[in-house]
């Protein structure tokens, strides 16, 4: 990417394309201009969860873990 290529990349990035239009380095019209200029990517985009079934630590229900935990004494030893 050609170094004008990231300055415009930062001035149009959503994040502060308000920042940078209110302090005037863009215009409102070039900024619309950029959109209607950028391709659709909409393809190319992955939409879902992950490809594996593995459960995530979110997944694994607490009493799971507390049943797990049963078989240790008082001091957290097994008996």
């Amino acid at each position: 990417m050609a170094r004008d290529d990231v300055k415009t990349a930062r001035l149009f990035d959503r994040r502060t394309v308000e920042r940078n239009i209110k302090k005037g380095l863009i215009t409102r019209k070039d900024y619309e201009k950029h959109l209607k200029a950028l391709e659709d990517t909409a393809d190319k985009g992955v939409y879902g969860g992950t490809d594996t079934d593995e459960p995530d630590d979110d997944d694994i229900d607490d009493t799971d873990a507390a049943a797990d935990a049963g078989d240790a004494g008082p001091n957290g030893r097994e008996s």
